[in-house]
C-alpha cells in the first residue's frame, strides 16, 4: 500500500494537517493549498493511500 506522511500542527487553536513527504506535498499542490483538509485526506485514502502522522521531534535546549 502507498503511504503519505503528514504532520498535525496547532495554529491559533486550529489543528492543521501539513504534508511531510514529497507525495503529500503534491497532493496539497493539486488541492491548491499548503495544508490538507479532512475532505482531501478522505479522497487520498480512496485513491489507495495510507496516511501516517509523523510526530514532531523536539530537541533539548541547553541552558547557557
Amino acid at each position: 500500500m502507498k503511504t503519505i506522511k503528514v504532520q498535525i500542527k496547532n495554529i491559533y487553536g486550529n489543528d492543521l494537517v501539513y504534508p511531510a513527504c514529497p507525495a503529500a506535498v503534491l497532493f496539497a499542490q493539486i488541492a491548491g493549498s499548503k495544508t490538507l483538509t479532512h475532505g482531501t485526506l478522505c479522497l487520498i485514502e480512496r485513491l489507495g493511500y495510507e496516511i501516517t502522522i509523523e510526530q514532531p521531534s523536539y530537541s533539548r535546549v541547553r541552558a547557557a
